[in-house]
């Protein structure tokens, strides 16, 4: 039996460090019930005390608990299984069977890399466990032991193949079996963060700043400045939001750079590895036999460079995890050539063809209409509250842009959804937003299919399917909306296959969910 492992000695400063985050929104109710004290500069010593020592003796309570419960945490490998067990209170106990382990993986905080040190996610399809702060050799070691187990190695015990082992030797073990797929280069990466919504991660963080600052006192006073240069008012927001969305875009663009830096995917046998980051690393790894769907999925943008990205589902219930919905991204740049070479050396058994449209014509509306409807409801809101104001012209431009987007986001989602069924395998492409995700699902990964339909959709003889998987916590799931009945009838024979005596089954009393929608 190996000898039960401790956690790295960082993680009792990773305590410390809990603790003080702790005490963050206590200090901020704190400030917000002596904001007028503040303001007047009217703040005793007492309040200074007595906030203080709120603040110490919840900082004290949570770090020592914490310290505590990392003290009498402890983990080995014994008779096949992995065992986890800590608690200060109540002692909790979690024994993973090796051989279910689908998916190991390595976050490297900057911190932690100072120190040698990683945390660990260790995932099965029924449950999962995170480890905070144990020596990187020990990480690597594990997740060496996992792979032979998992290949039906014997696991051998004792002095000549000690657990852990020296850091240098795991290392050496590692690169010597991993070999390098793809890595992306530093032309790759800076396509891939131009081109990944980088304004869209800029605007997330600044509004959060927003929130905790103080957002209308730094609105404000952006605003004015450019009003005291600018005489027009609405010239002057016009070019602050341009500024405000160039220099966005560019934060936005380095920070996905820097996250995505160094990007690889290694393979050994059936599993695969993936590596990125430059501050903080992250390590992932997949079982390739239990992988439950493949998707392949682009922008519009990407797909007129041609470059896709390549992610498969994976099953957890776990939610220690930080992918509960079980997506692990393998490639998240890659030319179409390069990427279809790949997937036959990686997935042989999939079909991966790319399914035919079959949205009727007659059906392009339905995929704006409602959308149309909402703007122009609320477009005739505001004209009737704001009649004879000047930025209602403002208003009718937007809401015309608006909805020229949404008819051609409309058509262009209608033109590329579609399905292929070649053999055991269906190959599903949903489209929202100028995005597509084309999924490859084999017959015996499929968990659940639903057919909806409305009164409209009935009289029309449409209808929606959805093929689910599992995937995280719950499903994966592709969707294909508003196609004929016949095609509906098709993808429901292929999920029902090889059972006897087969029924048309919208006519049956299979359960049926109706969309509100038509």
């Amino acid at each position: 039996m190996y000898s039960p492992q401790r956690l790295h000695p960082i993680a009792y400063l990773g305590s410390v460090i809990k603790g003080i985050k702790t005490m963050f929104f206590p200090a901020i109710i704190i400030l917000f019930n002596m904001r007028e004290e503040l303001l007047s500069g009217s703040v005793n010593l007492w309040m200074i005390l007595s906030g203080g020592g709120i603040l110490l003796f919840i900082f004290i309570l949570f770090t020592a608990f914490d310290i505590l419960n990392k003290l009498r945490t402890r983990f080995w490998i014994e008779d096949d299984k992995f065992v986890y067990k800590d608690g200060v209170l109540t002692r909790n106990e979690k024994d993973l069977d090796i051989k279910r382990i689908q998916s190991i993986d390595f976050n490297e905080p900057f911190f932690h890399r100072l120190f040698g040190a990683v945390q660990l996610d260790v995932l099965t399809p029924g449950d999962g466990i995170k480890i905070d702060t144990i020596k990187k050799s020990q990480a690597a070691e594990l997740r060496q032991a996992i792979y032979q187990a998992q290949e039906n190695k014997e696991i051998e015990i004792g002095s000549a193949s000690p657990w852990p082992r020296d850091e240098e030797d795991v290392q050496n073990e590692t690169k010597k079996d991993f070999l390098t797929v793809k890595k992306m280069s530093f032309k790759e990466l800076l396509l891939m963060a131009m081109t990944s919504g980088g304004l869209g991660v800029f605007a997330a963080i600044f509004f959060g700043i927003l929130n905790v600052v103080g957002g209308e006192i730094i609105i404000e006073n952006y605003l004015s400045y450019f009003e005291s240069i600018i005489r027009s008012v609405v010239f002057a927001i016009v070019v602050a939001s341009l500024i405000f969305v160039v220099i966005g875009y560019i934060i936005g663009t380095i920070i996905i750079l820097i996250k995505n830096y160094d990007y690889t995917l290694k393979r050994r046998g059936d599993d695969l590895l993936v590596n990125y980051g430059l501050f903080s690393k992250k390590s992932k790894s997949v079982n390739i036999n239990r992988v439950q769907n493949v998707i392949i999925s682009d922008s519009i943008i990407r797909r007129l460079i041609g470059y896709y990205a390549l992610s498969v589902s994976i099953t957890s219930d776990s939610l220690e995890s930080e992918q509960i919905d079980g997506k692990v991204k393998l490639l998240p740049f890659i030319k179409k050539k390069e990427l279809y070479g790949i997937l036959k050396d990686i997935f042989p058994n999939y079909n991966i063809n790319v399914p035919e449209r079959v949205v009727p014509l007659r059906s392009y509306r339905r995929y704006f209409q409602f959308s149309i409807l909402f703007i122009l409801i609320i477009t005739g809101v505001l004209a009737y509250f704001f009649h004879g104001e000047t930025f209602m012209f403002y208003i009718y431009i937007a809401a015309l842009v608006i909805l020229i987007a949404v008819i051609v986001s409309g058509i262009y989602s209608a033109k590329n959804v579609g399905y292929t069924i070649v053999n055991d395998e269906i190959n599903v492409m949903t489209v929202s937003l100028f995005t597509r995700h084309h999924y490859a699902i084999k017959h015996d990964k499929i968990i659940n299919t639903v057919y909806r339909r409305n009164p409209f959709l009935h009289r029309a003889d449409l209808g929606h399917i959805e093929v689910s998987t599992a995937g995280g916590i719950g499903e994966s799931s592709a969707e294909i909306k508003f196609i004929e009945k016949e095609d509906i009838e098709r993808i429901w024979a292929y999920i029902e296959r090889g059972k006897e005596h087969d029924e048309n089954f919208t006519e049956s009393h299979q359960t049926v969910e109706n969309q509100s929608t038509d």
